[in-house]
């Protein structure tokens, strides 16, 4: 039987602590971009972005954040489907 799990979280793993602006963006007409929020890593450095309130669909995450005097940037997508 197929199960399908609800997620709760965008996990990232890192080798460092970081603090990051995170923007999700749907990649389907008609909804709304939710705003940009600043998210830290935990003690075992994990980022952990909330995506209960994104609506079903495809969505891209934007991150953006400052190690070592230099600026990284990463995207990935997901995809909510309950």
């Amino acid at each position: 039987m197929l199960q399908r799990l609800i997620m709760k979280n965008l996990r990232f793993n890192f080798g460092h602590p970081v603090k990051c602006r995170a923007r999700l963006s749907p990649l389907f007409p008609g909804k709304l971009n939710c705003p940009a929020i600043i998210v830290e890593t935990t003690k075992d450095n994990v980022l952990e972005i909330p995506v209960d309130l994104c609506q079903k669909g495809k969505w891209k995450v934007d991150l953006e954040w400052e190690h070592e005097n230099r600026n990284f940037f990463l995207n990935d997508e997901f995809e909510v489907l309950e």
